[in-house]
């Protein structure tokens, strides 16, 4: 296969890479906003475990869909993060901080999947289960979401690095999306306070620790994919 025709068929692989980001958003939005309620939040950190099983099996079967959608979503996430560990990969002489990307991602796309699980969980039976039980789940749920943060952040940080640390016209993509991921992990750590507060914009449904990093995650999925479609372009169809 000659060069060109390798370049091609990485310039489809990392638009494909790009678009499974872009159909990750539009899953959780159906899954997790629409049909989940997981943002805006059905629950909140001070409900009692009644009231939160009562909630749940009033809007059980939406839950149940919901959670398929999230599942899907989530998976997607390893697509999108092997594309941007494959871009960075070409600036390297000696693959680093692309591995690094990849362990991260794999982390970040089991974090994510077990989200999607302990909602399926919670609307699997919550009339029959322990009421502490579908609390402990919803705790489960938004800590893995929120409070991840090294998971998340520590993504970002070595997507920024590589990008940061070569001569601009080598990075694999344009210098300020090194910034934009450093914002990113900032942006993110605001959800750790969710193991100090039940209540309040520092809770796990609070628009501190729960609306910051879930808008600032989203919208980073949405730029790197965009960047990613620009980069394919250099690469040919």
């Amino acid at each position: 296969m000659s060069g060109v025709d390798r370049d091609a068929l990485f310039g489809r692989t990392l638009r494909l890479c790009a678009w499974s980001g872009i159909a990750s958003i539009i899953f959780f939005v159906i899954g997790g906003v629409i049909l989940g309620r997981m943002i805006p939040p059905l629950l909140a950190p001070n409900d009692s475990a009644d009231i939160m099983v009562q909630k749940i099996s009033e809007n059980v079967m939406s839950m149940r869909v919901g959670s398929v959608f999230q599942m899907i979503s989530f998976a997607l996430f390893a697509v999108y993060g092997a594309g941007i560990a494959a871009q960075t990969r070409r600036c390297e002489r000696s693959p680093g901080f692309s591995y690094i990307q990849l362990m991260f991602t794999a982390c970040g796309t089991l974090v994510a999947l077990l989200v999607a699980f302990s909602w399926a969980l919670m609307s699997f039976r919550p009339g029959e289960y322990e009421p502490t039980v579908i609390q402990y789940l919803a705790d489960y749920a938004y800590f893995l979401a929120v409070y991840s943060v090294p998971v998340f952040g520590g993504w970002c940080l070595m997507i920024a690095l590589p990008i940061l640390m070569v001569p601009e016209a080598e990075a694999p993509f344009p210098r300020w999306v090194g910034y934009l991921n450093v914002w990113a992990a900032v942006l993110f750590a605001p959800g750790q306070m969710v193991l100090f507060f039940k209540s309040g914009p520092f809770s796990w449904n609070g628009i501190v620790a729960l609306w910051l990093p879930f808008v600032a995650f989203f919208l980073w999925i949405l730029v790197m994919c965009i960047m990613m479609l620009e980069a394919a372009k250099r690469h040919g169809n």
